[in-house]
């Protein structure tokens, strides 16, 4: 008994000193100097051989390499023959040795390099090997040299032993990859996760200051997102008045902004949030917002039946209270066809195909014609995923008539013009920018296959959603034009980006650099119509990361990039004077407008117009011949922030002739005739409006007010 357990203890010793073999030892150094890290404990061997030995694969050929001029000395070779329809086709990967539990701050580190001449492409993933939850998902290229990737993480869950899987799905193309240098890391919570050490090498092809796309991007934005406007002043007789003064005030965009939200936190719904409300309006703090939402799961079918968080008449007034607003509606979504998708009943009824047809009908027609909805959601997601989601097409395949199953599509799409012919149809989908997938990969051509199978069948397919969650491998701007391109040259479909956001591992300097050029290379597509994304507040956001606002209310980077372009850049304000022959013009962003135009210091016209294509506007000044305006010495200020339904006050250092206030479609409010140094209004609904002050001269001043 004696003996045995001395040799026990050898062995046990032995394992120790061979367990943590001499890459692993400088690993913990490093980490220690660098990053002031020590204690903790491996989740895997730290040994190279042990390593190689458990890293199992599938979908492909392993074998072992030696390697030098390398901190480790040996690697896994895997070969994928074929590129396989999903990237998990093919796969390596190691599971944890060491029980992990739920709280764990746990390091994961590997190396990888493509072993032939071209680039290879791979996902790095770390998921529960029965739930196949993830703790970690990103797809990225792999250099031709050895590529460090180093990922912390803090466990969602406990992980008894062989339950959290590390590895690479690598099914995306015939490639050799070698993998070596694993090592996992659990320093259980004496660290917080921010000061483990994280470097994913995430940069994005076309990420350079020079590179030849943003001329490109900016060449085609300059032509199509641009129009001509000519406003041309003449007097009673019909002869040119110059010196007439026009206002160009930009007041939207034609392009779509904006966001997921939830119905319940506005329009004084049961979740009512004033904050949430006002940035929805006020999006960069300068009163210019979103121009487009979508509901994240208010209209889905089970959420819709259900009531889950609003009720039908809550969500009626809050689609009310944003048309009122000018802002337009997505619905999302009418058919997601999986059983996990859809109704109970469904899947309960899936061999019952009269049933299922039924209940599919009557989705389409009580949202289509629910009032309150009908008129005001403009464009529907009337398919969502069917590329990977095939429930419902298997349920009906090979019945008469559907011999794919998918021809039900065809059905749900010809029912909803059949409702509705003025519904923009749009089928939505995930497997193109968000897996990184690109022209003739699988998964990429599959999706423009079931596409091209509805259309041939004359299915009214309008528009394509890219739903774009990226995640933490961030996507070429070359391959998403080739993506957008190839779309659009099959189907000649409107495109929208319908719900972006990134990893919570990309830092901000990269997600606002990232998402500018991603919103610059959209904007300047002729497909694009809009960029929408997955939520915006992280204390709204399916992953916590919304990608513009944090949970305290600070934009973040991406989302002060974003304002910068959108309202800056891109955005048309401007003072005209009328040449000699009373022409004023410019070259403005397409979207509507506020245009006043004043001849002799006398406000002619105010209108409120939609610049989509080149237009010439026509007035006519009935003043004697114009002159200089003078300058007028009125100075005016009102309290700020205006808050809907309370009183605010004018105040003025001269007292004018008159006020005006007009909303922002250039409708006339109110008008105070004589008013007093100090005015009060009272503004009932949020918006944007105008005070227009005319002094005794009758010099005017045209002051913004944004009412939240």
């Amino acid at each position: 008994m004696l003996r045995s357990l001395l040799f026990t203890f050898l062995a046990f010793c032995a394992f120790q000193t061979t367990a943590q073999t001499a890459y692993y030892t400088n690993l913990l150094s490093q980490w220690n100097t660098q990053n002031g890290l020590s204690g903790g404990n491996w989740s895997i061997p730290a040994d190279e051989q042990l390593v190689l030995n458990a890293f199992t694969g599938y979908g492909g050929t392993a074998g072992t390499v030696n390697i030098s001029g390398q901190p480790f000395t040996k690697a896994r070779s895997f070969t994928v023959a074929t590129a396989g329809v999903n990237p998990w086709d093919a796969a390596v990967y190691i599971t944890n040795t060491v029980s992990i539990a739920q709280g764990d701050k746990i390091l994961v580190t590997m190396w990888i390099k493509s072993a032939t001449a071209a680039t290879g492409r791979g996902s790095l993933y770390i998921e529960h090997i029965d739930t196949y939850d993830k703790e970690a998902y990103f797809t990225f290229d792999i250099a031709t040299q050895w590529t460090q990737l180093t990922l912390p993480f803090e466990a969602n869950t406990n992980y008894p032993v062989g339950k959290l899987r590390f590895g690479f799905q690598v099914g995306q193309k015939a490639q050799t990859l070698q993998i070596g240098g694993i090592a996992v890391r659990n320093f259980a919570n004496t660290y917080p996760l921010s000061q483990l050490p994280i470097d994913l090498h995430q940069d994005y092809a076309g990420s350079e200051p020079a590179a030849p796309w943003r001329a490109e991007a900016a060449a085609r934005i300059e032509q199509i997102r641009k129009a001509d406007l000519q406003v041309t002043v003449k007097d009673g007789d019909g002869n040119p008045t110059p010196g007439a003064v026009v206002q160009v005030e930009m007041l939207q965009h034609q392009f779509k902004f904006g966001s997921a939200i939830t119905a319940s936190r506005i329009a004084g719904n049961n979740g009512q949030n004033n904050t949430y409300q006002q940035k929805i309006l006020d999006f960069d703090g300068q009163g210019h917002g979103f121009n487009e939402i979508v509901f994240e799961n208010d209209l889905k079918w089970d959420a819709w039946e259900a009531q889950w968080s609003v009720s039908h008449a809550e969500l009626v007034q809050a689609v009310q209270w944003l048309r009122n607003r000018d802002i337009s509606i997505r619905g999302h979504n009418l058919v997601w066809p999986a059983w996990q998708y859809l109704p109970d009943n469904m899947e309960a009824n899936q061999t019952n195909l009269p049933f299922l047809k039924n209940r599919i009908n009557d989705r389409i027609q009580t949202m289509l014609s629910w009032p309150g909805l009908v008129g005001n959601v403009a464009e529907w997601d009337v398919l969502n995923e069917i590329t990977f989601n095939q429930d419902l097409a298997n349920a009906f395949k090979g019945s008469p008539g559907y011999p794919t199953g998918r021809e039900i599509y065809v059905d749900i799409l010809n029912k909803v013009k059949a409702v509705d012919p003025t519904m923009v149809a749009y089928l939505n989908d995930y497997v193109t920018l968000d897996r990184g997938s690109t022209v003739g990969s699988p998964d990429f051509e599959q999706c423009k296959q079931y596409i091209q199978e509805a259309k041939s069948a004359g299915a009214p397919i309008e528009g394509i959603g890219f739903q774009a969650h990226i995640g933490a491998g961030l996507v070429s701007m070359y391959d998403t034009k080739q993506t957008l391109d190839a779309f659009y040259d099959a189907f000649g479909c409107r495109a929208k980006i319908t719900e972006f956001d990134y990893s919570d591992l990309v830092s901000d300097t990269l997600a606002a650099r990232f998402t500018g050029d991603l919103l610059t290379l959209c904007f300047s597509h002729p497909s694009v119509d809009g960029f929408l994304s997955w939520g915006f507040w992280n204390g709204a956001h399916w992953l916590g990361n919304a990608p513009y606002y944090r949970e305290d209310w600070t934009l973040r980077p991406a989302g002060q990039r974003v304002a910068h372009l959108l309202f800056h850049d891109w955005w048309t304000n401007t003072t005209l004077t009328t040449n000699p022959n009373g022409v004023a013009q410019v070259r403005g962003f397409k979207g509507k407008y506020r245009i006043q135009v004043l001849c002799n210091g006398q406000v002619i016209a105010t209108d409120t117009v939609q610049l989509i294509d080149n237009q010439q506007l026509n007035y006519v000044c009935n003043t004697s011949a114009v002159t200089a305006p003078a300058t007028s010495n009125l100075q005016v200020v009102f309290a700020s922030p205006v808050r809907a339904g309370a009183t605010f006050f004018v105040q003025c250092s001269e007292i004018p002739a008159l006020i005006r206030l007009h909303a922002a479609n250039g409708q006339l409010v109110e008008t105070v005739h004589s008013p007093t140094a100090s005015t009060a209004f009272t503004i009932q609904a949020a918006g944007i409006y105008w005070l227009e002050i005319t002094d005794q001269r009758g010099l005017i001043q045209v002051k913004k007010v944004v009412v939240n």
